[in-house]
């Protein structure tokens, strides 16, 4: 009976161990392994929301070949409800080839709704085209001289803006959204019959709801990736007769996402550029404010407007530097200044 009871005392000690080693594991468990959780849910709302209005699945990023040379690319894809009863889609693709100079873009807009794919996505506007879901995308655009080819892997779990992904707006309308803020790129672009191979860091945004009011309003939406493996979102509202409303979050290198107000950030315009196509002013070079630290946004180029297909807007949307206090790269969007 004695050693029954010693057998049992060291069984259930051996348990407690090992269940005291597992709680540590947990508790030890990087946030960087966690999927988020909250009102989006991963990867099932990668695809198509065909009950929600618009929706839209957006990629930036910079790359830059082996000898140095960059190169700054946009792709959008959205699907959106045109009239009652009416679906359809439309795909924006940019190059910013920085060290020419130049910026190339395409928009087409297609009748029809968006392909629906389990846990992801695939898109075809020939030639534009992307395919895939759960932070592994192959993306494939064309304009002018230009063929992009990339495979893209999310480093980092996907942040829920506004805290759960999902916010409702004062003006009206509502938005899920969240991103894939660092994304590893690898691949090639072709320039004028030369393949060049690149590497670099993406950003995706995906966003769906009742959006036509933020649609109306304009908006000031900057994604900051820093080389320290931080990065900050950012966004100015501008609704016609009231209050700016300014916002954002930042994760830091473990993967903790900290939401950001009015009270935490202060977003100066260091001047202005009126395209000389469209005759539009925007607002163009930054000084971002936040936690004791300054940062100034450049963009590469200037010229980084889109016409998009009516009845989407004229907007400008480009690669940009980060400088100051940190350093890194950026992407901006700037929509509402025209028309």
């Amino acid at each position: 009976m004695t050693r029954l009871c010693i057998l049992m005392v060291v069984l259930l000690g051996v348990l407690g161990l090992f269940g005291c080693r597992g709680a540590e594991d947990d508790a030890e468990k990087s946030q960087c392994d966690i999927t988020p959780a909250g009102r989006v849910e991963l990867p099932k709302d990668d695809g198509r929301h065909s009950d929600e209005p618009i929706e839209w699945w957006y990629w930036t990023g910079h790359l830059k070949t082996a000898e140095g040379r960059r190169f700054g690319f946009e792709l959008a894809f959205f699907a959106a409800e045109l009239i009652p009863g009416q679906s359809g889609q439309m795909v924006h693709f940019a190059v910013t080839d920085i060290d020419a100079d130049t910026f190339h873009y395409d928009s087409q807009v297609l009748a029809g709704e968006a392909l629906a794919v389990e846990n992801g996505f695939q898109f075809a506007m020939l030639p534009q085209t992307a395919v895939g879901g759960n932070g592994r995308d192959t993306l494939h655009g064309e304009v002018d001289d230009y063929v992009l080819d990339l495979s893209l892997e999310s480093t980092k779990p996907a942040v829920l803006q506004h805290g759960d992904g999902f916010t409702e707006y004062a003006f009206g309308g509502y938005t899920y959204y969240y991103s894939r803020e660092r994304m590893a790129a690898a691949g090639a672009i072709r320039v004028g019959g030369q393949t060049l191979e690149v590497t670099g860091t993406a950003w995706f945004d995906h966003q769906w709801g009742e959006l036509g009011q933020v649609t109306d309003t304009g908006w000031d939406w900057f994604a900051l990736q820093f080389d320290d493996d931080t990065e900050m979102m950012l966004y100015t509202l501008r609704p016609e007769g009231g209050d700016v409303n300014l916002g954002g979050s930042i994760t830091d290198t473990d993967c903790q996402t900290t939401e950001l107000g009015p009270e935490d950030l202060k977003i100066t315009s260091l001047g202005e550029w009126t395209s000389p196509d469209s005759g539009c002013t925007y607002p163009l070079g930054w000084t971002v404010e936040f936690g004791g630290q300054g940062y100034i946004v450049t963009p590469v180029l200037e010229d980084q407007e889109l016409y998009s297909v009516a009845p989407a807007p004229k907007y400008w949307e480009g690669a940009a530097t980060v400088s100051g206090d940190k350093t890194g790269r950026a992407y901006i969007e700037l929509v509402g200044y025209c028309d």
